[in-house]
């Protein structure tokens, strides 16, 4: 009886745990399938071949992406929607840090990252409201050659 007990309360504890966790790929598994939900995945190989196609400075900073992975909810109905914007409003990972987040009405973005040594290795954009969408790019990206992409982007010059 004592083993079963014991089980069982390891088993409870666990799925309390994952469930508070709330990791992005369970995010992302759970809204992928909703309908008129559309999800998109570019792994290591196609990765490979982006670099083929783009000039020697993009070349650069695609060269350290792993992945990327965009979850689309625009077409989706309101409900889903909601639930999506519960579901990373409750969202929580030590290894992300948060570089900005906005709200402007009904729109909310928040940007994160995991960041060691200087190096992107996971990059987050989740956008709650009409937009609903969650971006998420992994590899290691230099510091260095993200600031160069949105300076060129944004029409600024890094000096």
């Amino acid at each position: 009886m004592k083993k079963t007990l014991f089980t069982l309360l390891l088993l409870v504890g666990t799925l309390t745990i994952s469930y508070g966790r709330n990791q992005l790929k369970d995010i992302v598994l759970q809204f992928a399938s909703q309908p008129k939900a559309e999800h998109i995945h570019v792994g290591g190989l196609m990765m490979q071949l982006a670099q083929m196609f783009t000039d020697d400075q993009e070349a650069e900073f695609i060269r350290g992406i792993r992945s990327v992975s965009v979850l689309s909810l625009e077409n989706c109905d309101r409900e889903i929607k909601d639930a999506f914007s519960k579901q990373v409003e409750n969202f929580n990972d030590d290894d992300l840090e948060l570089l900005a987040e906005v709200s402007e009405q009904s729109e909310n973005v928040r940007i994160l990252a995991q960041i060691k040594d200087e190096i992107i290795e996971r990059f987050v954009v989740i956008i709650t409201g009409n937009d609903a969408s969650l971006i998420q790019i992994d590899g290691k990206i230099d510091l260095v050659h993200m600031e160069e992409l949105i300076a060129q982007n944004t029409n600024n010059t890094i000096k």
